[in-house]
C-alpha cells in the first residue's frame, strides 16, 4: 500500500512542475468543448499547462475543483472536486465514522475516464 501512496505522490509532484498559466483563447477546441461537457456549471476557472496536460481550476456549486485533460488531443483524464460530509451517502459516513478521535480535513471526489471514481479523505488528529 505505501508503494501505491508513493507512485501517487510523485506522479501528482511530476504534474505540479513546469506548469504555466494559459489563457482560454489559447485552448484548443477540443479541451474547451470537454471541459464544458465534464463540468458545465463551472466559475472562477483557471487554466494552466505544462508539457504533457492542460489543468483547469475551477469552482463549481461552492467547491473547488481541478479538471486534467491530455494536451495533444483535449483527451479528459480526470476530475477532482471538494466534498462536504452531508454529499457522502449513509454507508461513506458509517466508514468515516470509524475514525473516532480524527478530523476530517478534506474531501475530494476523484471521477476518471476510466470509471474508477473514488473519494480521498484527508484524516488528521
Amino acid at each position: 500500500m505505501k508503494q501505491y501512496v508513493l507512485i501517487a505522490v510523485l506522479w501528482a509532484v511530476s504534474l505540479q512542475s513546469c506548469k504555466q498559466e494559459v489563457s482560454y483563447d489559447k485552448l484548443p477546441k477540443e479541451v474547451k468543448t470537454n471541459f464544458a461537457a465534464q463540468v458545465p456549471m463551472a466559475n472562477e476557472v483557471k487554466w494552466e499547462e505544462n508539457p504533457d496536460y492542460y489543468f483547469a481550476y475551477f469552482t463549481e456549486n461552492g467547491q473547488e475543483g481541478m479538471a486534467l485533460f491530455y494536451k495533444a488531443d483535449g483527451h479528459w483524464v480526470e476530475t477532482e472536486q471538494a466534498l462536504s460530509i452531508n454529499e457522502l451517502s449513509l454507508n461513506q459516513k458509517k466508514r468515516l465514522l470509524a475514525y473516532r478521535n480524527s478530523h476530517i480535513e478534506s474531501l475530494v471526489e476523484v471521477k476518471k475516464n476510466d470509471s474508477t471514481d473514488v473519494i480521498k479523505a484527508e484524516i488528521g488528529k
